[in-house]
């Protein structure tokens, strides 16, 4: 299972680069920023939680003192880094918040560092390196508004990046005793619960109704956008180092360029295919089995 954590990492990636179209989708619905991800998250936890009534209860018992990792996870990284994206995004460009976003390895890697002690290597900075460069390259970020308030930008896009890595530590705590599904279904729950406190669930039963005929897309978009890619993640966190994984994310930034040239007409130019280059070339760098002995 250890040779295929990669590749858990990537569908992540594939999953998650998804998250734009959903988000975009659901938006049509008339959902406040705060109400799209309430519902995508709400969706998400539903569907974990049946699965598991469904293929095996026990997945669904854990240990009291857990639930501290558990909230942890819900809290401070699936609710801070949606909360803290998405007011990036309105008051700045996408790109903008796309590389605040991905600045989360470089969190993962001190933290990592600190907590796992896990080294760091040079294949390691390097990688990181290209990833962050590519991402700059990928999104454009040249031509991006930073927004009016550059000082709070910076805040919510790195506590976005943050909020983003953190669950790569928090998870960290529990692959070793939980099912790959336990940790991403109660990650769901607790956000969800938090969600739902402050996101006027009734008005959201009200546009949802209104919009009926476009609900089974979302519900299944958010499946396949937040349910799956944790779940996925969450794999391959047990077989593989936090920062090397986080790393391995930036890949979404390539999907989620590639979708937008697919569904939506956009245009690469040098700069954005550079950047691609980079992000892959980082991947490259981390899967160089020869280098490992030298680094």
């Amino acid at each position: 299972m250890k040779k295929f954590a990669p590749f858990l990492v990537l569908i992540s990636a594939l999953c998650w680069a998804l998250t734009g179209i959903v988000t975009r989708y659901a938006g049509s619905c008339g959902f406040t920023v705060v109400q799209n991800s309430a519902v995508r998250i709400v969706c998400a936890a539903v569907s974990l939680v049946l699965f598991l009534l469904f293929t095996g209860r026990s997945k669904l018992k854990i240990q009291l003192k857990d639930l501290k990792w558990f909230a942890a996870c819900g809290i401070f990284s699936l609710l801070m880094n949606n909360l803290s994206y998405s007011a990036t995004v309105q008051m700045a460009s996408l790109s903008v918040a796309v590389v605040l976003l991905y600045t989360s390895p470089i969190f993962v890697m001190i933290l990592s560092f600190i907590i796992f002690k896990e080294k760091l290597t040079i294949k390691k900075l390097v990688a990181a390196a290209l990833a962050f460069t590519g991402c700059l390259l990928t999104v454009g970020l040249s031509g991006s508004n930073p927004g009016s308030d550059l000082g709070l930008v910076l805040c919510t896009g790195l506590a976005a990046g943050l909020g983003f890595g953190l669950y790569s530590i928090f998870g960290k705590f529990l692959v070793g005793k939980y099912a790959p599904m336990t940790i991403p279904t109660y990650t769901f729950i607790v956000a969800a619960i938090v969600m739902l406190c402050i996101s006027q669930p009734s008005d959201i039963i009200l546009k949802a109704a209104a919009h009926w005929d476009k609900m089974p897309l979302v519900i299944l978009g958010s499946i396949v956008s937040q349910a799956t890619p944790y779940v996925c993640y969450s794999m391959a966190l047990k077989y593989m180092e936090s920062s090397k994984a986080s790393i391995m994310l930036s890949f979404e930034v390539v999907m989620a360029s590639l979708f937008g040239v697919i569904f939506y007409g956009e245009k690469l130019d040098i700069f954005n295919i550079t950047g691609i280059i980079c992000i892959i070339s980082a991947l490259a760098v981390l899967e160089l089995k020869k280098a490992n002995k030298l680094l």
